[in-house]
């Protein structure tokens, strides 16, 4: 729930987003089009009321001239209100104007109050060359008409613009000249109004107010049911993702044939699964492998202990099974203790150290602590290329992948072989690899080397005390440091173990950054 202020508003769905969204757009794009259609079809009809008005104003104009001075009307009287009864039977339909003032004929009819209304029939003045009124309609006396529509026909400009009528109607005037070859002797002015049209303008908008809610409401449940259809993949990924259980994780959810974003998202959720479900493999055989490592050194004190319980031993006797007792609890606090540095690389608790370590001078100290074992093995640790080279690290976990590599060696090389240290520097990298001349490594066991527990010879492995974590937890140690570890090997030819770290930087490279201990190991050697 979402508390803005003192209002609580509850989070919408997908779905009724979507809707809104979609509601929103609707209403932008009806609003568009209406101003669109709006703006369109009032220039459309102002247009053509401009043309039929100036169309208008020329036929009348074409039955006015100018004979002696006298500006006389013809053949447009029934257009002209007040004109339109002029005429009597044999007389033809000619109107004189002189002096500004009409002539009626007799019979003439007076002027109707209809013909009054601007809003009816067409508007009509006429005027001589000096401005004043010949002619005027009833009703174009309601006009408010500025001097420019008689002045501009006067100099040759045709006028047009909209004027009002009783301050509210509009009319749309155009004033042309009239001309009597090349002599300008009048203007006309001829209006009509514009009622029409700004009704039919006002009915447009009444119609486009009255059917837009009804079209956002049809646009909202039509988006709202095209989400749901939409979203109906989804909810059955859903609902397939919820019935796998941690104990099913072979299952998986079905993937659409479509390459869209319910496609990707089914791959990235059977990626998921399988992940977790080889997580959860690996956990179940790490417990299981923790137990039975666990188990071993216990059963084996629970064995010496029983032994030494049924009789009496003597003194001597007693101080070998101790030291058998010490032994096997010691090699079970390595263990736990590897458990525990594993334990706290899951949690990711571990903290490494950041110093300049000489990577050379290391290996010669490693080799220096682990010849005894080798000597013990009749095995002969020996040095290859050794090239200075500094890596920033933590020197104990360094030394630590060291001992675990040569120590592997050992264990796994015949009597009378050789194991071989080497360091070098490439392209920034510093290079640290272990070979041996021992059993090598059956290609099926390469990829599994680095898993915790994997021992590639289980049945020898407790001769040396492995516990198959060495090798997880020296790759842990390395990739810690950016670096990466790989193996080359053929059964029976051996293998090596190649490191690989970033070298330190060239402004740490120097001999202030080195330890004691490292400097002597490097004078002895």
């Amino acid at each position: 729930m979402i508390k803005i202020g003192r209002l609580h508003i509850w989070p919408l769905g997908i779905r009724a987003q979507l809707m809104l969204w979609y509601t929103v757009v609707f209403a932008l794009l009806i609003l568009l089009f209406s101003i669109i259609l709006y703006t369109t079809l009032q220039t459309s009809l102002a247009t053509g009321v401009d043309t039929a008005l100036r169309i208008r104003t020329q036929q009348i104009a074409a039955g006015v001239s100018i004979e002696g001075g006298k500006i006389s009307i013809q053949d447009v009287t029934g257009d002209l209100p007040g004109l339109e009864n002029s005429a009597t039977p044999g007389q033809s339909n000619k109107t004189n104007l002189v002096n500004g003032n009409q002539t009626n004929l007799p019979g003439s009819t007076g002027i109707t109050e209809a013909q009054s209304d601007a809003n009816i029939g067409t508007l009509v003045r006429i005027l001589n060359s000096k401005g004043q009124v010949f002619y005027s309609s009833p009703a174009f006396n309601d006009l408010s008409v500025p001097t420019s529509s008689i002045t501009d026909p006067l100099h040759g400009e045709d006028w047009q613009g909209t004027v009002t009528a009783h301050g509210r109607l509009t009319v749309r005037l155009n004033s042309m000249a009239l001309l009597d070859g090349n002599n300008i002797f009048g203007v006309i002015q001829v209006g009509e109004s514009l009622a029409q049209l700004t009704s039919t303008l006002k009915s447009i908008t009444i119609a486009l107010l009255a059917i837009a809610p009804f079209v956002l409401l049809l646009g909202a449940i039509v988006s709202y049911w095209l989400a749901k259809r939409a979203f109906r993949p989804i909810l059955h990924l859903t609902r397939t993702a919820r019935e796998i259980k941690a104990g099913d994780l072979h299952r998986r959810v079905p993937v659409p044939s479509a390459r869209d974003e319910v496609h990707d998202l089914a791959l990235t959720l059977n990626e998921m699964i399988g992940r977790l479900d080889l997580a959860f493999t690996q956990q179940r055989r790490f417990v299981a492998d923790a137990s039975h490592e666990l188990r071993t050194p216990v059963t084996v004190i629970r064995s010496i202990t029983d032994v030494a319980l049924v009789e009496p031993l003597s003194s001597e006797e007693y101080v070998t099974t101790l030291q058998d007792i010490n032994v096997e609890a010691e090699q079970l606090g390595h263990l736990i203790n590897d458990l525990l540095a594993l334990a706290r690389v899951d949690e990711g608790q571990t903290v490494l150290d950041n110093e300049c370590i000489r990577l050379d001078l290391l290996a010669f100290d490693v080799a220096s602590a682990m010849e005894p074992l080798a000597i013990e093995c009749d095995l002969t640790v020996q040095f290859g290329t050794m090239e200075p080279v500094i890596v920033q690290g933590d020197t104990a976990r360094l030394i630590q992948v060291m001992m675990g590599l040569v120590d592997n060696a050992i264990a796994y090389t015949n009597t009378g072989g050789t194991v071989t240290l080497s360091v070098t520097n490439h392209e920034a990298s510093a290079i640290f690899s272990v070979r041996d001349t021992g059993i090598g490594i059956a290609p099926e066991d390469i990829p599994h080397i680095f898993e915790r527990f994997y021992r590639t010879d289980p049945a020898r492995s407790r001769v040396v005390g492995g516990s198959g974590l060495g090798l997880a937890i020296v790759d842990w140690v390395v990739r810690a440091h950016g670096g990466a570890i790989s193996v080359e090997s053929q059964v029976g030819q051996g293998a090596t173990f190649t490191v690989t770290l970033p070298t330190a930087s060239p402004s740490k490279m120097k001999t202030g950054d080195l330890t004691l201990q490292q400097l002597k190991a490097a004078e002895t050697h």
